[in-house]
Order: C-alpha cells, then sequence, then structure tokens
C-alpha cells in the first residue's frame, strides 16, 4: 500500500491531508505516521487546535 499512494502523491492524485486521512483513519490499510513522513516530505502535523 505504501507504494500504491507513494504514487498517487507523486502524480499529484492525493493530497498530504488525505494521506494523513488514511493513517489516522483507515489503519488497516498499514500506513503509519513514518510512512506519511516518506510520503510527503513533511513532518507528522501536531494536533491542531480548533477556537
Amino acid at each position: 500500500m505504501f507504494d500504491l499512494y507513494n504514487n498517487l502523491y507523486k502524480l499529484g492524485l492525493m493530497k498530504a491531508s488525505d494521506i494523513q486521512d488514511i493513517v489516522t483513519y483507515l489503519p488497516t490499510f498499514g500506513l503509519t505516521p513514518l510512512d506519511y513522513e516518506k510520503i510527503t516530505g513533511q513532518a507528522w502535523p501536531k494536533e491542531q487546535e480548533t477556537t
């Protein structure tokens, strides 16, 4: 699954926020926060405050 999402991100068919949602809400896909960082090149987002 890592390769699939890596390629989709590189092709511009997925945004970083989409991958973050998959890591957070779909653990059966097997992606981790470290995979997010490898795919996007960005650090895993810290919790955002909603005010």
